[in-house]
Protein backbone atom coordinates (compact mmCIF):
# COMPACT_ATOMS: atom_id res chain seq x y z
CA UNK A 1 0.00 0.00 0.00
CA UNK A 2 3.29 2.36 -0.23
CA UNK A 3 2.73 5.61 -1.71
CA UNK A 4 6.42 6.14 -2.12
CA UNK A 5 5.79 9.30 0.98
CA UNK A 6 7.77 9.23 4.30
CA UNK A 7 6.93 10.23 7.67
CA UNK A 8 8.85 10.49 11.31
CA UNK A 9 6.22 10.57 14.17
CA UNK A 10 7.20 11.97 17.04
CA UNK A 11 5.85 11.94 20.32
CA UNK A 12 4.81 8.57 19.07
CA UNK A 13 3.15 6.76 21.94
CA UNK A 14 2.02 3.15 21.46
CA UNK A 15 1.76 4.12 17.95
CA UNK A 16 -2.25 4.96 16.86
CA UNK A 17 -0.53 8.17 14.28
CA UNK A 18 1.77 6.11 12.90
CA UNK A 19 -0.38 2.92 12.46
CA UNK A 20 -3.01 5.29 10.56
CA UNK A 21 -0.57 6.50 8.25
CA UNK A 22 0.78 3.52 7.53
CA UNK A 23 -2.75 2.53 6.58
CA UNK A 24 -2.48 5.53 4.64
CA UNK A 25 0.48 4.52 2.33
CA UNK A 26 3.41 6.30 3.99
CA UNK A 27 6.38 4.17 5.17
CA UNK A 28 7.16 5.62 8.75
CA UNK A 29 11.02 6.10 8.49
CA UNK A 30 11.45 6.79 12.32
CA UNK A 31 9.67 7.01 15.56
CA UNK A 32 10.30 8.57 18.98
CA UNK A 33 8.71 8.70 22.32
CA UNK A 34 10.48 8.64 26.16
CA UNK A 35 8.15 6.15 27.26
CA UNK A 36 10.01 2.56 28.05
CA UNK A 37 6.15 1.36 27.55
CA UNK A 38 5.59 3.36 24.12
CA UNK A 39 8.67 1.82 23.00
CA UNK A 40 7.59 -1.99 23.90
CA UNK A 41 4.05 -1.62 22.85
CA UNK A 42 5.12 0.19 19.11
CA UNK A 43 7.91 -2.08 18.19
CA UNK A 44 6.06 -5.00 19.11
CA UNK A 45 2.88 -3.87 16.65
CA UNK A 46 4.99 -1.49 13.93
CA UNK A 47 7.59 -2.78 11.86
CA UNK A 48 9.49 0.93 12.09
CA UNK A 49 12.36 2.11 13.72
CA UNK A 50 12.21 3.49 16.92
CA UNK A 51 14.05 6.27 19.25
CA UNK A 52 13.54 6.16 23.08
CA UNK A 53 14.78 9.81 23.31
CA UNK A 54 13.60 13.18 25.23
CA UNK A 55 12.15 15.38 22.67
CA UNK A 56 14.20 18.31 24.42
CA UNK A 57 17.47 16.15 24.02
CA UNK A 58 16.60 15.87 19.93
CA UNK A 59 15.59 19.51 19.55
CA UNK A 60 19.52 20.28 20.57
CA UNK A 61 20.84 17.64 18.52
CA UNK A 62 18.54 15.61 15.82
CA UNK A 63 21.22 13.34 14.64
CA UNK A 64 20.02 10.05 16.80
CA UNK A 65 16.47 10.90 15.35
CA UNK A 66 18.13 11.22 11.53
CA UNK A 67 20.65 7.82 11.97
CA UNK A 68 17.76 6.36 13.20
CA UNK A 69 15.52 7.09 10.06
CA UNK A 70 18.40 6.29 7.66
CA UNK A 71 17.39 8.78 5.53
CA UNK A 72 18.68 12.22 4.31
CA UNK A 73 16.59 15.26 5.10
CA UNK A 74 15.13 16.14 2.35
CA UNK A 75 13.48 12.48 1.99
CA UNK A 76 10.61 13.25 4.54
CA UNK A 77 7.84 14.15 3.26
CA UNK A 78 5.79 14.56 6.49
CA UNK A 79 6.46 15.11 10.41
CA UNK A 80 3.55 13.98 12.57
CA UNK A 81 2.90 13.91 16.43
CA UNK A 82 0.75 15.04 18.69
CA UNK A 83 3.05 17.15 21.72
CA UNK A 84 1.75 16.29 25.24
CA UNK A 85 -1.59 17.86 25.91
CA UNK A 86 -2.23 17.09 29.54
CA UNK A 87 -1.86 20.90 30.88
CA UNK A 88 -4.66 21.53 28.08
CA UNK A 89 -7.73 18.96 28.34
CA UNK A 90 -10.70 19.28 29.73
CA UNK A 91 -10.44 16.15 31.18
CA UNK A 92 -8.53 17.26 34.06
CA UNK A 93 -7.82 20.77 35.45
CA UNK A 94 -5.88 23.95 32.91
CA UNK A 95 -2.60 23.38 33.82
CA UNK A 96 -0.47 26.09 31.47
CA UNK A 97 2.34 26.14 33.84
CA UNK A 98 3.04 22.71 33.37
CA UNK A 99 6.31 22.65 31.79
CA UNK A 100 4.69 19.70 29.32
CA UNK A 101 2.86 22.23 27.26
CA UNK A 102 6.52 23.93 26.80
CA UNK A 103 7.19 21.10 24.71
CA UNK A 104 5.37 22.20 22.10
CA UNK A 105 8.61 24.80 21.44
CA UNK A 106 11.24 21.59 21.50
CA UNK A 107 9.16 19.93 18.70
CA UNK A 108 9.00 22.87 16.86
CA UNK A 109 12.67 23.27 16.98
CA UNK A 110 13.24 19.62 15.95
CA UNK A 111 10.80 20.16 12.87
CA UNK A 112 12.70 23.38 11.93
CA UNK A 113 15.65 20.78 11.46
CA UNK A 114 14.51 18.23 9.85
CA UNK A 115 12.45 20.55 7.10
CA UNK A 116 9.55 18.14 6.55
CA UNK A 117 7.54 19.25 3.16
CA UNK A 118 4.01 18.75 5.88
CA UNK A 119 3.42 18.75 9.31
CA UNK A 120 0.63 17.28 11.28
CA UNK A 121 0.44 18.56 15.04
CA UNK A 122 -2.66 16.97 17.00
CA UNK A 123 -4.45 18.71 20.29
CA UNK A 124 -7.63 18.86 22.08
CA UNK A 125 -9.46 21.50 20.78
CA UNK A 126 -9.21 23.62 24.78
CA UNK A 127 -5.54 24.56 22.88
CA UNK A 128 -7.70 27.57 21.01
CA UNK A 129 -8.06 29.42 24.69
CA UNK A 130 -5.07 28.09 27.40
CA UNK A 131 -1.59 30.20 26.91
CA UNK A 132 1.74 28.20 26.38
CA UNK A 133 3.94 28.75 29.26
CA UNK A 134 7.12 30.78 28.16
CA UNK A 135 4.96 32.93 25.34
CA UNK A 136 2.87 35.14 28.27
CA UNK A 137 -0.58 35.22 26.89
CA UNK A 138 -0.09 33.55 23.46
CA UNK A 139 -2.44 30.21 23.47
CA UNK A 140 -1.03 27.07 22.28
CA UNK A 141 -2.81 27.43 19.17
CA UNK A 142 -1.94 30.86 18.14
CA UNK A 143 1.80 29.69 19.05
CA UNK A 144 1.67 26.91 16.38
CA UNK A 145 0.12 28.97 13.67
CA UNK A 146 2.92 31.50 14.58
CA UNK A 147 5.89 29.61 15.03
CA UNK A 148 4.95 27.12 11.87
CA UNK A 149 4.65 30.55 9.37
CA UNK A 150 7.83 31.13 10.49
CA UNK A 151 9.70 28.10 9.24
CA UNK A 152 7.84 28.21 5.80
CA UNK A 153 4.87 26.43 6.43
CA UNK A 154 1.14 27.27 5.12
CA UNK A 155 -0.87 26.33 7.99
CA UNK A 156 -4.36 25.53 8.76
CA UNK A 157 -6.23 24.53 12.22
CA UNK A 158 -8.99 21.53 11.47
CA UNK A 159 -11.63 20.59 14.50
CA UNK A 160 -12.68 16.96 13.27
CA UNK A 161 -14.72 14.52 15.20
CA UNK A 162 -13.22 11.16 15.06
CA UNK A 163 -16.98 9.74 15.05
CA UNK A 164 -17.41 11.59 11.61
CA UNK A 165 -14.99 8.98 10.08
CA UNK A 166 -16.15 5.30 11.41
CA UNK A 167 -14.69 5.60 14.79
CA UNK A 168 -16.95 4.76 17.75
CA UNK A 169 -16.71 7.53 19.54
CA UNK A 170 -16.77 11.25 20.05
CA UNK A 171 -13.42 12.88 20.13
CA UNK A 172 -12.70 16.22 19.17
CA UNK A 173 -9.52 17.09 18.52
CA UNK A 174 -7.52 20.05 16.58
CA UNK A 175 -5.20 19.11 13.76
CA UNK A 176 -2.63 21.67 12.17
CA UNK A 177 -1.73 20.58 9.09
CA UNK A 178 0.85 22.58 7.13
CA UNK A 179 3.34 23.00 4.13
CA UNK A 180 5.81 23.79 2.59
CA UNK A 181 4.40 24.64 -0.97
CA UNK A 182 1.37 26.92 -1.66
CA UNK A 183 -1.64 24.23 -1.67
CA UNK A 184 -5.16 24.35 -0.83
CA UNK A 185 -5.73 22.70 2.86
CA UNK A 186 -8.85 21.19 2.44
CA UNK A 187 -11.17 19.31 5.45
CA UNK A 188 -11.52 15.63 4.96
CA UNK A 189 -14.66 14.36 3.93
CA UNK A 190 -17.07 13.10 6.92
CA UNK A 191 -18.15 9.60 5.88
CA UNK A 192 -19.94 9.03 9.40
CA UNK A 193 -23.20 10.51 11.01
CA UNK A 194 -25.42 10.58 13.51
CA UNK A 195 -29.79 9.42 13.53
CA UNK A 196 -29.07 7.48 10.28
CA UNK A 197 -29.29 10.72 8.05
CA UNK A 198 -27.69 12.02 4.80
CA UNK A 199 -25.29 13.61 5.03
CA UNK A 200 -23.61 15.14 1.71
CA UNK A 201 -20.29 13.69 0.50
CA UNK A 202 -19.14 16.07 -2.56
CA UNK A 203 -21.74 14.81 -5.23
CA UNK A 204 -22.89 11.75 -3.68
CA UNK A 205 -24.32 11.04 -0.53
CA UNK A 206 -23.01 9.21 2.88
CA UNK A 207 -25.61 7.71 4.84
CA UNK A 208 -23.61 5.56 7.34
CA UNK A 209 -24.66 6.12 10.75
CA UNK A 210 -22.37 6.35 13.75
CA UNK A 211 -20.62 3.35 15.08
CA UNK A 212 -22.03 2.60 18.25
CA UNK A 213 -20.57 1.42 21.61
CA UNK A 214 -22.64 -2.02 21.25
CA UNK A 215 -21.19 -2.27 17.50
CA UNK A 216 -17.89 -1.85 18.54
CA UNK A 217 -17.48 -4.25 21.99
CA UNK A 218 -21.05 -6.40 22.21
CA UNK A 219 -19.05 -9.87 21.50
CA UNK A 220 -16.59 -9.03 24.02
CA UNK A 221 -19.28 -8.32 27.05
CA UNK A 222 -19.01 -12.01 27.73
CA UNK A 223 -16.50 -10.54 30.72
CA UNK A 224 -17.15 -10.27 34.21
CA UNK A 225 -15.47 -8.58 37.13
CA UNK A 226 -12.02 -10.08 38.12
CA UNK A 227 -12.00 -12.23 34.89
CA UNK A 228 -9.98 -12.42 32.21
CA UNK A 229 -9.63 -13.96 28.87
CA UNK A 230 -7.31 -15.08 25.91
CA UNK A 231 -9.91 -16.44 23.68
CA UNK A 232 -12.92 -15.27 21.70
CA UNK A 233 -16.09 -16.33 23.37
CA UNK A 234 -18.42 -14.99 21.01
CA UNK A 235 -18.21 -14.58 17.36
CA UNK A 236 -18.37 -11.13 15.97
CA UNK A 237 -22.09 -9.26 15.34
CA UNK A 238 -21.26 -6.28 13.42
CA UNK A 239 -19.01 -5.20 10.59
CA UNK A 240 -16.83 -3.18 12.81
CA UNK A 241 -16.09 -5.95 15.21
CA UNK A 242 -15.09 -8.17 12.22
CA UNK A 243 -13.08 -5.69 10.87
CA UNK A 244 -11.73 -5.20 14.03
CA UNK A 245 -11.00 -9.24 14.23
CA UNK A 246 -9.50 -8.94 10.62
CA UNK A 247 -7.28 -11.98 10.12
CA UNK A 248 -6.76 -12.47 13.47
CA UNK A 249 -7.87 -16.28 13.10
CA UNK A 250 -5.95 -17.97 15.78
CA UNK A 251 -8.56 -16.80 18.44
CA UNK A 252 -5.62 -15.26 20.77
CA UNK A 253 -7.56 -12.36 22.52
CA UNK A 254 -4.91 -9.20 24.01
CA UNK A 255 -5.64 -7.30 26.78
CA UNK A 256 -9.18 -7.93 27.48
CA UNK A 257 -8.84 -8.23 31.56
CA UNK A 258 -11.05 -6.99 33.68
CA UNK A 259 -10.19 -5.78 37.32
CA UNK A 260 -11.95 -6.37 40.46
CA UNK A 261 -14.74 -4.16 42.36
CA UNK A 262 -15.95 -4.10 45.51
CA UNK A 263 -20.06 -4.65 46.15
CA UNK A 264 -20.31 -1.28 46.57
CA UNK A 265 -18.86 -0.29 43.71
CA UNK A 266 -20.38 -3.51 41.58
CA UNK A 267 -23.91 -1.98 42.73
CA UNK A 268 -23.42 1.61 42.22
CA UNK A 269 -22.98 0.41 38.45
CA UNK A 270 -25.88 -1.84 38.49
CA UNK A 271 -28.37 0.71 39.97
CA UNK A 272 -27.04 3.56 36.66
CA UNK A 273 -28.99 3.23 33.71
CA UNK A 274 -27.23 3.06 30.63
CA UNK A 275 -26.15 6.62 29.34
CA UNK A 276 -26.39 7.99 32.86
CA UNK A 277 -23.73 9.78 35.08
CA UNK A 278 -23.29 10.16 38.97
CA UNK A 279 -26.37 12.69 39.20
CA UNK A 280 -28.47 9.14 38.71
CA UNK A 281 -27.21 7.67 41.45
CA UNK A 282 -29.32 7.70 44.88
CA UNK A 283 -27.44 9.49 47.73
CA UNK A 284 -25.99 6.68 49.57
CA UNK A 285 -24.06 5.49 46.08
CA UNK A 286 -22.69 8.62 45.14
CA UNK A 287 -19.17 9.04 44.78
CA UNK A 288 -16.65 11.95 45.27
CA UNK A 289 -15.36 11.07 41.78
CA UNK A 290 -15.43 14.23 39.45
CA UNK A 291 -16.49 11.79 36.67
CA UNK A 292 -18.50 8.70 36.09
CA UNK A 293 -20.70 7.43 33.18
CA UNK A 294 -22.33 4.12 31.97
CA UNK A 295 -21.73 3.60 28.33
CA UNK A 296 -25.10 3.59 26.09
CA UNK A 297 -24.69 0.85 23.94
CA UNK A 298 -26.81 2.63 20.84
CA UNK A 299 -24.20 5.82 20.73
CA UNK A 300 -20.73 5.91 20.24
CA UNK A 301 -18.75 6.32 23.45
CA UNK A 302 -17.88 9.95 24.80
CA UNK A 303 -14.24 11.22 24.62
CA UNK A 304 -11.54 7.60 25.56
CA UNK A 305 -9.38 8.97 28.36
CA UNK A 306 -6.27 7.54 30.35
CA UNK A 307 -8.96 7.24 33.33
CA UNK A 308 -11.36 4.16 32.65
CA UNK A 309 -12.64 4.22 35.75
CA UNK A 310 -14.60 7.62 34.22
CA UNK A 311 -16.67 5.00 32.37
CA UNK A 312 -18.66 1.47 33.39
CA UNK A 313 -19.67 -0.94 30.86
CA UNK A 314 -23.15 -0.92 29.60
CA UNK A 315 -24.31 -4.44 30.46
CA UNK A 316 -21.43 -5.59 33.37
CA UNK A 317 -21.16 -3.84 36.48
CA UNK A 318 -17.24 -2.76 35.47
CA UNK A 319 -15.21 -0.65 34.26
CA UNK A 320 -13.96 -1.13 30.29
CA UNK A 321 -11.10 -3.87 29.78
CA UNK A 322 -8.19 -1.90 28.04
CA UNK A 323 -9.18 -3.93 24.89
CA UNK A 324 -12.80 -2.81 25.13
CA UNK A 325 -10.94 1.01 25.02
CA UNK A 326 -8.98 -0.07 22.38
CA UNK A 327 -12.16 -1.57 20.13
CA UNK A 328 -13.30 2.34 20.94
CA UNK A 329 -10.14 4.30 19.60
CA UNK A 330 -10.25 2.21 16.57
CA UNK A 331 -7.00 -0.17 17.07
CA UNK A 332 -7.42 -3.43 15.79
CA UNK A 333 -7.16 -6.50 17.83
CA UNK A 334 -4.01 -8.10 16.92
CA UNK A 335 -2.54 -4.76 18.38
CA UNK A 336 -0.95 -5.84 21.43
CA UNK A 337 -0.33 -3.15 24.57
CA UNK A 338 2.46 -3.96 26.41
CA UNK A 339 3.58 -2.87 30.00
CA UNK A 340 1.53 -2.77 33.09
CA UNK A 341 -2.12 -2.29 32.78
CA UNK A 342 -2.45 0.20 35.17
CA UNK A 343 -1.05 2.17 37.22
CA UNK A 344 -2.26 4.71 40.53
CA UNK A 345 -2.17 8.55 40.70
CA UNK A 346 1.04 10.22 39.32
CA UNK A 347 2.87 7.39 38.18
CA UNK A 348 0.65 7.34 35.54
CA UNK A 349 2.71 9.87 34.32
CA UNK A 350 5.74 8.33 34.64
CA UNK A 351 4.94 4.48 33.51
CA UNK A 352 2.19 4.94 30.97
CA UNK A 353 0.40 1.71 31.74
CA UNK A 354 -1.46 0.21 29.23
CA UNK A 355 -5.05 2.56 29.68
CA UNK A 356 -2.65 5.58 29.58
CA UNK A 357 -1.08 4.51 26.27
CA UNK A 358 -4.97 3.65 24.55
CA UNK A 359 -6.36 6.86 25.94
CA UNK A 360 -3.65 9.44 24.88
CA UNK A 361 -3.65 8.10 21.25
CA UNK A 362 -4.82 9.45 17.94
CA UNK A 363 -7.34 6.87 16.86
CA UNK A 364 -5.94 4.70 13.64
CA UNK A 365 -8.62 5.35 11.69
CA UNK A 366 -8.70 8.92 12.18
CA UNK A 367 -5.04 9.08 11.53
CA UNK A 368 -5.71 6.90 8.51
CA UNK A 369 -8.30 9.44 7.44
CA UNK A 370 -5.55 12.48 8.18
CA UNK A 371 -3.05 10.58 6.11
CA UNK A 372 -5.01 9.28 3.11
CA UNK A 373 -6.04 13.49 3.10
CA UNK A 374 -2.49 14.81 3.13
CA UNK A 375 -1.37 11.88 0.44
CA UNK A 376 -4.36 13.83 -1.93
CA UNK A 377 -2.50 17.15 -1.57
CA UNK A 378 0.61 15.93 -2.38
CA UNK A 379 -1.01 14.04 -5.03
CA UNK A 380 -3.50 16.23 -6.37
CA UNK A 381 -6.81 13.41 -5.51
CA UNK A 382 -10.51 13.36 -5.87
CA UNK A 383 -11.79 14.22 -2.13
CA UNK A 384 -14.68 11.96 -3.17
CA UNK A 385 -12.34 9.19 -4.27
CA UNK A 386 -10.39 9.31 -1.08
CA UNK A 387 -13.19 9.06 1.34
CA UNK A 388 -14.62 6.57 -0.80
CA UNK A 389 -11.81 4.36 -1.05
CA UNK A 390 -11.21 5.02 2.91
CA UNK A 391 -14.56 2.84 3.01
CA UNK A 392 -13.58 -0.19 0.60
CA UNK A 393 -10.26 -0.59 2.50
CA UNK A 394 -11.88 -0.76 5.86
CA UNK A 395 -14.61 -3.01 4.26
CA UNK A 396 -11.77 -5.51 3.14
CA UNK A 397 -9.80 -4.90 6.14
CA UNK A 398 -7.61 -3.23 5.28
Amino acid sequence: MGSGLTCIDLFSGAGGFSLGFSWAGFDIHAATDYQETAKQTYTENLDAPFLQADIVSLADNPAPLIETANSDLENIDVAIGGPPCKGFSTAGAYNPSDYRSDLLYSYLDVIEQLSPKAIVIENVPSVTAIPVQSSGEMTYAKSVLRETRKLGYKIRMLELDAADFGVPQHRKRVFFIGYKSNVPISEPIPTHLGDGGQQRLGESMANRSYISVGDAISDLAFLGPNEEAYRYQRPPESDYQQWMRGNHDDNELYNHVAPDHGPRVRERFQTLDEGAGKDGLPPRLQTDKRALQKYDRTKPANTVTTLPEDFIHYEQPRIPTVRELARLQSFPDWFEFKGPRTTGGPQRIESLPQYSQVGNAVPPILADVIGRHVKLTFQEGDPREVANARLQSYESGL
